[in-house]
């Protein structure tokens, strides 16, 4: 269980939104047996969030590879969460998701995604 659930979380979107990037979190279709359609067909859901600058002792302690970015992207009016099936555009790049992890709070994801073109 998160601290920020309901309207606690919204109100928590609503004071940071504005000062975060707009983007776009592209959820992979999938079918009855929820494996990934193929090619790919995405539906789009506008987010906010940064692209989080990492410096080269944190990618070697977290595991983060060179080319990988690690994006902190707001939970507040998004679902469904993001997989590893997804893509996300924030911060001038398309990216596509390798792990999702919640900050402890509830309020925001923390993706890493590595350029999907």
């Amino acid at each position: 269980m998160s601290l920020l659930n309901g309207p606690l979380r919204a109100v928590f979107g609503a004071a940071f939104a504005p000062l975060l990037l707009d983007g776009t979190l592209h959820v992979a279709a999938k079918d009855a047996d929820g494996q990934v359609i193929l090619p790919p067909v995405f539906a789009d859901l506008p987010v906010k969030g940064h692209r989080d600058e990492v410096g080269d002792r944190q990618r070697a302690d977290w595991g983060i590879p060179d080319r990988a970015a690690r994006l902190i992207v707001l939970q507040a009016d998004v679902t469904p969460e993001p997989t590893a099936d997804d893509e996300i555009t924030l911060a001038g790049g398309r990216w596509r998701i390798g792990t999702v992890e919640r900050d402890p709070a509830g309020a925001a994801w923390v993706l890493t995604g590595m350029p999907a073109r």
